[in-house]
């Protein structure tokens, strides 16, 4: 088991994220025995840890997916990417500014997404180019 330790920002100096990766039946025990030793206040995220995109996904998706779509639309690929990237790559979130709430859309890395999640995008972008713009792409098994 590791941990890393990091300042968030926008919380007090003393608070910490802690982050623990779990690996065997003894990693849950020293997860355990952390938790009991903790005080209260305290919010615990567990979530299943998946692997980042593969090389192969990423060649798929600059070859069959930005570069089909910068030569039909054209645009440049970074630009084809970047425009992706913010019509299903975005989530909003709340942000204090001012002592006031505001939303902002923030635009998700690609690069970060675990390969299910990349293969989810994907999957918009495909379904998105046939129906909008009636450009079919390649499907992920069509690549060589």
């Amino acid at each position: 088991m590791w941990v890393t330790k990091k300042k968030e920002k926008n919380v007090k100096e003393t608070e910490e994220e802690m982050k623990f990766v779990i690996k065997c039946d003894k990693d849950k025990h020293n997860l355990i025995h952390y938790l009991k030793e903790l005080g209260n206040n305290y919010l615990v995220d567990v979530k299943k840890q998946r692997n980042t995109r593969s090389n192969m996904q990423n060649n798929y998706y600059w070859s069959c997916i930005v570069q089909p779509l910068s030569n039909e639309l054209g645009y440049y690929p970074d630009e084809i990417h970047d425009l992706l990237k913010l019509k299903f790559s975005t989530q909003w979130e709340s942000i204090e500014l001012n002592d006031k709430v505001i939303g902002v859309q923030v635009v998700k890395s690609t690069a970060r997404m675990d390969s299910k999640a990349f293969e989810i995008y994907a999957d918009q972008i495909r379904m998105w180019a046939m129906t909008d713009l009636g450009i079919r792409l390649m499907l992920p098994n069509e690549f060589e």
